[in-house]
């Protein structure tokens, strides 16, 4: 059976946009808004597949998907709960 392990991240479910001030022209301020197809799943740890490599976003249809088919164990956590580090050296 091929496992693979994701962390879910709500962090990514939304990202900033720059909007002008209304005051001053030159000025900005950063405004949340909500993705529509967030790929807010970033796979950990694959073991015995090739459809999917360490560091990948996926949305929730890929990962719906994974679960869904017999020949993958998906263990899905929250994130930091796989990963010792957060460093991207």
């Amino acid at each position: 059976m091929k496992k693979i392990t994701l962390e879910y991240d709500v962090k990514l479910l939304t990202s900033d946009k720059r909007v002008k001030s209304n005051q001053n022209g030159k000025s900005y301020h950063y405004k949340k808004i909500r993705l529509h197809k967030p790929k807010a799943w970033e796979v950990i740890a694959v073991e015995n597949c090739m459809s999917v490599r360490p560091g990948q976003h996926l949305n929730e249809i890929q990962v719906k998907q994974l679960c869904d088919n017999k020949q993958y164990d998906v263990v899905i956590g929250n994130k930091g709960q796989f990963r010792i580090g957060d460093s991207r050296y």
